[in-house]
């Protein structure tokens, strides 16, 4: 849910690291799994039902079973059952889950899963056409500098400052590289900015996140106008963080004016 490491997951505090690190391979580990779901993966008949139909709370109960049974997650990893729905014109239910250890939620956008009313077979990842139309068309808006995506979208603003979003995860090598840069370059717009920094935070600003990321940390959104999914590391640090400067001061009006006059800053801001 392509740029550095955003297929990465979510880890909450660096004693689980590594045991989060298959975590967030997740993808690999569902794609696995989907092999099996192709090859009409049959769960047992449940006798005690006399209709072909199962119930949605059994539907939910065998998947979070199956992908935390079979699913090859770390130990202490488990999927936690969100809910089950019916999927329209289809012989389907829907699943959402999210992954968890100790209580504490690893992930930063709930996983979906679908099985059939009969139980007989698991699909452990699906893909909503509409949703991936839409995001393929987000993709598709004009490119500026530093890969950003150009939203078209009205600046957003708290208390009268343009709002700039940081969604990653310590258990993200790409975040871990992007997360110091973005907090050394807000740190130059004090008082000309709002930033929300939701570094291990998986519950703030969903709906920004779901707007603007395809899924994966992490995720840059600079006013709502400009926005990335994925690091700059392939452009080095400096770069990057002149990238993200000349992207912030063309939010807030070029100020402040030391920041924003300088050479480097004002050549990109001419590109943007």
């Amino acid at each position: 849910m392509s740029g550095e490491d955003k297929s990465e997951g979510v880890e909450k505090s660096g004693e689980t690291g590594m045991k989060l690190i298959g975590i967030l391979a997740i993808g690999l580990i569902i794609g696995m799994v989907i092999g099996v779901a192709v090859g009409a993966f049959v769960f047992p008949q449940i006798q005690s039902f006399g209709a072909a139909t199962l119930k949605p709370e059994v539907v939910g109960e065998k998947t979070v079973d199956f992908i935390s049974n079979y699913g090859d997650l770390p130990p202490g990893v488990d999927a936690e059952l969100i809910n089950v729905t019916e999927v329209e014109d289809a012989n389907l239910y829907k699943i959402t889950f999210n992954l968890s250890m100790q209580g504490i939620i690893l992930t930063v956008e709930p996983y979906e899963a679908y099985m059939t009313k009969d139980g007989k077979i698991l699909f452990p990842q699906g893909i909503d056409m509409e949703e991936f139309e839409e995001k393929v068309k987000q993709q598709e808006e004009k490119q500026t500098i530093g890969d950003f995506t150009v939203s078209g979208d009205e600046i957003c603003v708290e208390d009268e400052k343009p709002i700039i979003y940081f969604f990653g995860s310590e258990g993200c090598g790409g975040c871990r590289w992007e997360h110091p840069v973005m907090e050394n370059v807000t740190a130059k717009f004090t008082g000309y900015i709002s930033f929300h920094d939701n570094m291990d935070n998986s519950t703030a600003d969903r709906e920004i996140f779901a707007k603007y990321s395809t899924g994966y940390v992490p995720t840059l959104v600079l006013g709502c106008k400009y926005y990335r999914v994925g690091s700059g590391a392939s452009m080095g640090e400096d770069q990057e963080a002149n990238v993200l400067t000349a992207l912030i001061c063309n939010l807030t009006g070029n100020k402040p004016v030391d920041v924003c006059t300088d050479p480097e800053i004002e050549e990109l801001i001419n590109r943007i």
